[in-house]
């Protein structure tokens, strides 16, 4: 007779058990610190990273100290909290974009993306999604959405054509 399906708590353990045999627990904390949304306390890192708290620790000041996390004061003030920072949330974007398409077309996005925004601003009679909302413009809450989100695509296509202009001038300086 075979062996019973296993639990998904037991898959669950055995895939925690995986990554903590095949990764170091630098890329454990750098991992979780990814895929993070809000911010975390040492403590929380080392659950989730499968680490001890003070390895924990000298891996986010590391990370701190590179520029991919940034620590934040707890609302409590007990402690330091640890989130991922903003530019490199930006530039890991940028180069997916970069990865996905080509300067040219990212080019015309961005001048569709620029004409929008030029849209909305004449619309409601605003330069941002906020300064519409403060100024009490009828504006529905999915067009406020769209608003901020082509603001937001619009940033990081822009960080991607930027990053795309270093990578070609860095190409034609080695080619020399």
């Amino acid at each position: 007779m075979p062996d019973a399906a296993p639990t998904f708590e037991d898959v669950n353990e055995r895939a925690k058990e995986d990554w903590k045999r095949d990764t170091t627990p630098f890329d454990r904390v750098r991992s979780v610190m990814r895929t993070a949304y809000e911010p975390m306390s040492a403590a929380t890192v080392a659950e989730h990273a499968l680490t001890s708290e003070q390895t924990a620790r000298k891996h986010l000041r590391s990370l701190v100290d590179h520029g991919y996390v940034a620590e934040t004061a707890s609302p409590d003030s007990k402690g330091t909290l640890y989130q991922r920072a903003n530019d490199s949330l930006a530039l890991e974007q940028a180069r997916r974009i970069l990865d996905e398409t080509d300067t040219e077309t990212l080019s015309t996005r961005v001048l569709e993306m620029r004409e929008e925004l030029r849209e909305y601003a004449d619309r409601f009679g605003a330069n941002s999604p906020d300064e519409a909302v403060r100024a009490h413009a009828d504006i529905d809450t999915e067009t406020l959405l769209e608003w901020r989100t082509t603001r937001r695509n619009l940033a990081f296509a822009e960080v991607a054509l930027a990053l795309s202009g270093v990578d070609d001038a860095t190409g034609a300086a080695e080619a020399l």
